[in-house]
């Protein structure tokens, strides 16, 4: 039996909604990424600095055996010890990936919740649009319960970005990267 539209209108609308949520979350998460990405560059920068200018004064101070000398040198070895007690305690890099893992996982549930729309404009049983819809629905629960917390200043990235249109393509756009035989423009034949 096909449902009628009045059927299909809840799934339809939550399906929108969830679709529109995780959007905003996916690239909330991939800007969070993107932000932790840049911390642990510089992170490890300063690491290389601060062994290589303790390396330096090691070296200065075992070649000249002077008070001022081996004074900068536990200065700069315990600067380094305390950057990397930070790093380790913190995590920088953990806390990158754990937001890579959510969006790809966010990314997927918004893939499926892009499907459910488009097979709610085609005549499929209500069943099997409901049971698809309890299935994406208990995915995104998964992601959410075990997703790390983003930044305001992720969301707000991912909100300009969003606004600004640059994540949907236009129909020129997706036909320039389609075979022609899947383009809805296709070249004139003569």
């Amino acid at each position: 039996m096909t449902p009628g539209h009045n059927e299909i209108d809840p799934i339809l609308s939550t399906a929108r909604d969830l679709f529109g949520r995780v959007v905003y979350t996916h690239e909330t998460h991939e800007r969070e990424r993107i932000i932790w990405s840049a911390k642990v560059r510089r992170i490890n920068w300063w690491n290389i600095i601060l062994a290589a200018t303790t390396t330096v004064l090691a070296v200065t101070s075992a070649a000249f055996p002077n008070a001022c000398w081996l004074i900068l040198t536990a200065i700069s070895a315990g600067v380094t010890t305390g950057c990397a007690l930070w790093q380790a305690s913190n995590d920088p890099a953990g806390k990158e990936g754990q937001h890579r893992v959510a969006a790809k996982e966010l990314l997927w549930c918004r893939q499926q919740l892009l499907m459910l729309i488009a097979d709610c404009h085609i005549p499929l049983p209500i069943d099997q649009l409901r049971h698809s819809l309890e299935m994406i629905n208990r995915e995104l629960h998964a992601v959410y319960k075990f997703a790390p917390n983003t930044s305001p200043e992720a969301f707000k990235q991912a909100e300009a970005g969003i606004k600004a249109g640059h994540f949907s393509l236009s129909d020129d756009e997706v036909d320039a990267i389609l075979p022609e035989t899947l383009r809805k423009k296709r070249p004139s034949q003569g």
